[in-house]
Parts: C-alpha cells; structure tokens; sequence
C-alpha cells in the first residue's frame, strides 16, 4: 500500500508541474512526464491494460477536435478508452518536442479560445490532460495492475521463497502444481485486491485460477509447471489454448500464463511485442496471454560456479501448430 501511495502522489505531483507550465517549456514538460510514466511498471501495465478496452478509438478524429478543424468530441465510450487517446497524445508531443519545442503549447492554442497563451495552456491541462492523470491515480489507489502485482510475485518467490515453496512441492510432487497456484492466489488477494476462486468451472473445464468472477472483468490466470520433461514445451502449449479457452467462455481478451520453471534451464519465451520487453506475450484467436515466467527452483551452486545454462526455446510457431511439439 505504501507503494501505492507513494505512486499517486508521484502522478499528482506530475500533473500539477503540467498545470504550472509556463507556456514555452510545456512542451518539454510533456516530455519528462511521458519519460517518468515510461519508467513505472505499474502504470505501464495500467495503460497497457486500458488499450484493450477500445481498440477501434478514432484518434483521428479526437486530434482534429483538438486542432479545431472539427467540433471537439471525445471520441471514446469509457474511461480507459479517453486515457488511451490522451497517453497517445501526449506521447506525440514529447516525440515532436525535440524538434519542435512549441508542439505543446500549439496544439493547447488550438483548442482553446482564450488570447493569453498561458491561459490557453492552462485550460488545455485542465480539461485535456488531468482527465488522464486522474485516471492513473484513480487505478493506482484501487488496485496495482494485474501486471505488476504479478512482476512483483516473479520476484517475491526469486528472491525470498524459492526454498519454502520448492519444499512444499518436493512433499508433494503430485499436487505440486497445486502448491504454487494456491501461494498465487493468496498473493494476488493481498496485493492485488483480486479476489481469485480455485478451480471455478466453465465450459472449457476448470482454470487453476479465475478472479473476479462475480464482477464485470474476470481475471483469467492460470499456472503451469515446467520440468523439462513430461511437463514440457507440449505442456505449456496445451496450457495456452486452454487459457484461451477459458477466456473466450468468460468474454475476455486478455489471460495471464504463470510458469512456474522448476529446472536450471533458462526459458525462452516467443513475443508478439517488442523483443525484451517484460512481459511477452502472445496473441491467437482474439486472445492477448502474457507469459510470466517464475525460476521457483532453489539454486544448486552459485552463479559464477554454475557454468552456461541450457535454453529451452518455445516458438511462436510451436504455439500455433501444437502438433509440432
């Protein structure tokens, strides 16, 4: 919660150094808040997750309103959908800012009708940008996004609980896929506010992990062992379609693939995003599923002592073609 807190004061913070702009440096004050935001895990995944939930918004359209070619309309139907066209604005301007340092206070002349330039951007802030940095705050102090809270459980058992949960699993090798996914489900309650059933059931069968299913965005989660051998690359493959499964009977877009590794080998992940970016992720029939991968087996040697580890490498096309694998 700390964090948290510490979060929004931050995004408050960012927002009235925008307010109080003077007008010829806005431009590059767009530019350090868009660089700042860039650096926070949480609010990228925020913003990561507030891109899905209109992905046919008409920014065309909105950035003409601004310029005053047109009325000035929102063109979105919800909060997430006004935040996406306002993140893409401003990322706009931090681009042209180096090359053009008025863009910011331009494009506020534009769509303000006041003389006075300052009052202009100041009114541009108030309605254009605050909208979206109340949106962060707003997200922030309700829950983390599902993203970090599950960044930050890959960390929690990498460098705190390795050796307890791997013991519990070793005493129950049959259940142990149990062991971890009952561990997530009480970490994503308490830092996450997901509230998550075991085992609920659809029509696809049962996900280890659902959450949220009595509100309106269910949270699809699911986690699979990976040792290398009967629970290899076939079995993370089976694990991916039948998240997606479990998506397309709960009408989400977006699932989230726990592996649990508990070999020495390095897994390698196929993405559809940006090569090393965290988290990667994957998209088939509809479906967006991140990939997040937890080493949840306890070091044998130390790092300089282990030599080079092997990489198993999961394809893209191994995910789309099961029976390669």
């Amino acid at each position: 919660m700390k964090y948290q807190q510490r979060l929004q004061v931050a995004v408050r913070e960012r927002l009235r150094k925008l307010m109080t702009a003077p007008f010829p440096s806005a431009g590059h004050e767009v530019h350090l808040a868009v660089t700042w935001i860039n650096s926070q895990p949480a609010l990228t995944g925020l913003l990561e997750e507030a891109s899905r939930a209109e992905p046919d918004l008409d920014y065309d359209r909105f950035r003409a309103g601004l310029d005053g070619d047109l009325q000035f309309i929102w063109c979105s139907r919800s909060e997430e959908g006004r935040a996406t066209l306002i993140w893409r604005l401003i990322q706009e301007i931090a681009k042209d800012e180096a090359a053009n340092p008025s863009s910011g206070w331009r494009i506020a002349s534009g769509y303000s009708n006041k003389r006075n330039i300052q009052d202009s951007w100041r009114e541009f802030a108030e309605d254009i940008l605050q909208p979206f940095f109340d949106y962060l705050s707003e997200r922030v102090g309700a829950q983390s996004s599902i993203l970090h809270t599950l960044e930050r459980y890959r960390t929690r058992i990498e460098w705190f609980d390795r050796e307890e949960l791997y013991t519990r699993f070793e005493a129950d090798r049959a259940n142990g896929e149990e062991v971890y996914n009952l561990d997530l489900q009480r970490f994503l309650f308490l830092e996450g506010d997901h509230i998550t059933h075991a085992k609920p059931r659809s029509a696809s069968g049962e996900a280890d992990l659902i959450g949220d299913l009595d509100g309106r965005d269910p949270l699809v989660c699911d986690g699979k062992i990976f040792d290398g051998k009967g629970r290899g690359k076939g079995y993370l493959v089976k694990g991916v379609h039948q998240i997606i499964k479990y998506a397309h009977d709960y009408g989400q877009h977006t699932a989230y693939l726990v592996i649990y590794n508990i070999t020495d080998k390095l897994l390698d992940l196929p993405t559809d995003g940006t090569p090393g970016a965290w988290p990667p992720y994957t998209e088939l029939s509809g479906v967006r599923v991140y990939f997040i991968h937890v080493r949840v087996a306890p070091p044998t040697t130390t790092a300089s002592k282990a030599g080079k580890a092997t990489r198993v490498t999961l394809t893209h096309d191994e995910l789309t073609n099961p029976d390669t694998t």
